[in-house]
């Protein structure tokens, strides 16, 4: 059996709480205004593989599984 979270019958992960110790906050300071949207996003890890930004309550955005 596999160790990834079910998927949805339209291929996004079911999952939605992130793999504790995984959060992080992006510095993208010095990467200049192009990248202004990244600078304090928070990105944290799903148990299928997919490194996504969390929502303001801490859950994991809606993402398709990767392949």
């Amino acid at each position: 059996m596999s160790d990834k979270p079910a998927a949805t019958p339209d291929g996004f992960c079911s999952n939605t709480k992130p793999l504790t110790g995984t959060v992080r906050t992006i510095n993208a300071t010095k990467a200049g205004p192009k990248f202004f949207h990244l600078r304090g996003r928070r990105m944290a890890q799903c148990p299928c593989g997919k490194v996504t930004a969390l929502t303001d309550r801490g859950l994991l955005r809606r993402h398709r599984q990767p392949y």
